[in-house]
């Protein structure tokens, strides 16, 4: 743990969020406290069941950490999953002490929490608490009878909700939310100051292609709910159509997944025009590569931020109608959005903007005009600490 002197004027705020890996979610905390660290004082309870990632962000920003035990329960009954929760439930004495302890050496204005499980995993401790708690909703549970009595509980100890998107603060109203008590905040990127309008053939010359291929790309978590399977068939029909269509995959593979797609790009024979990039340390460099973002997910999306992240780099994107994405995407001027597991809607729109120059043209300025508009950081980390001190 590092020292704990504060520094005067600044909201010093106590950051209990999901840290055993780092997704979206994590990104997006790191870069609103980052960017408003000159009125912000976070301070980290990290988890120690970590790969290490996120502690090794915290490190390179330079702020204050310390470890304990925030883990997991849940209600599924296979032997993997009660291992997991009895496990979290014999270290919760050791959490407790040493949350009080932190709680009691930094002394913060705010408790932030940007996950309900952490909230409720928690919450004994926080009835003796005084000071506020504000929840940053990414994903809210569904409005099932379980999930709404649950919500009941463990937001008695919460003052204000922090919604990332309208569908999210819908979705917590859904559960029982008072629409008085959320505030909605949309997440904000980095923006160039200039559009990109110049493809990177970096990952293009990887592949073996050639370089007047037209590039659609996906990235970020691999897994069956960001329709990775629906792309593929979507894009092996478009492909059909025009042999000058290539995909890129990003991201870490996932097992079993991973096989999964491999599996299926092999029995539509798109072996030699589907390249896996793997990790990209630098997001931009994965932007920069393509000509069209696809967001294909099956599920409602909290906010979506790779899809604002490739307009930036002033890449049209064709997406489901997935929770908050579609408050990104402009549909037929930044980009189009079709249903959900639509795989004729989805192919006919890649086949479209690869197929028409001047439509392609007008949607990337458009793209980057819109998320410069709408959605940079700079001016989102201004109403995010604004928010928090109006909370103090």
């Amino acid at each position: 743990m590092g020292l704990l002197r504060s520094v005067p004027d600044k909201t010093k705020v106590l950051v209990i969020i999901p840290s055993g890996f780092c997704y979206g979610l994590q990104h997006i905390s790191f870069s609103l406290f980052n960017t408003s660290r000159d009125k912000i004082e976070p301070f980290f309870l990290i988890s120690k069941w970590s790969d290490g990632e996120f502690e090794r962000e915290i490190q390179r920003m330079g702020f204050k950490f310390s470890h304990s035990w925030l883990g997991m329960f849940s209600r599924k009954m296979d032997a993997k999953n009660i291992k997991m929760s009895l496990h979290a439930l014999s270290r919760l004495p050791a959490l407790y002490r040493d949350f009080w302890k932190l709680y009691k050496s930094f002394k913060p204005d705010i408790l932030f929490f940007a996950n309900h499980h952490e909230l409720i995993l928690l919450y004994p401790a926080l009835a003796f608490i005084r000071r506020p708690v504000v929840c940053h909703m990414h994903d809210p549970a569904p409005a099932l009878s379980f999930q709404k009595r649950t919500f009941s509980f463990y937001m008695k100890k919460v003052k204000k909700i922090l919604a990332i998107s309208e569908n999210v603060k819908q979705r917590v109203i859904a559960l029982g939310g008072k629409e008085n008590e959320i505030t909605v905040l949309h997440n904000g990127i980095m923006i160039p100051a200039t559009p990109d309008f110049e493809r990177d053939n970096t990952l293009c010359k990887k592949a073996q292609w050639p370089d007047d291929v037209f590039i659609i790309g996906i990235t970020g978590q691999m897994s069956a709910t960001k329709g990775h399977e629906d792309l593929l068939n979507a894009f092996a029909k478009a492909y059909k159509n025009n042999k000058a269509l290539r995909l890129i995959i990003g991201g870490r593979p996932s097992y079993p997944f991973f096989q999964t797609l491999q599996t299926l790009i092999d029995s539509l024979a798109l072996k030699d025009v589907v390249y896996f990039s793997g990790w990209q340390e630098d997001a931009s460099s994965f932007f920069r590569s393509i000509d069209l973002y696809v967001l294909a997910s099956r599920h409602d999306e909290g906010y979506g931020l790779v899809i604002a992240e490739a307009m930036a780099f002033s890449k049209p994107t064709v997406i489901t109608a997935s929770g908050g994405a579609v408050e990104l995407v402009k549909d037929g001027i930044t980009g189009f959005i079709v249903p959900k597991r639509d795989i004729d809607a989805l192919a006919q729109k890649i086949e479209t903007f690869a197929t028409d120059n001047v439509l392609y043209e007008n949607a990337r300025r458009a793209a980057y005009a819109y998320v410069k508009s709408h959605f940079d950081l700079q001016k989102k980390a201004i109403e995010f600490s604004n928010f928090l001190e109006k909370v103090k």
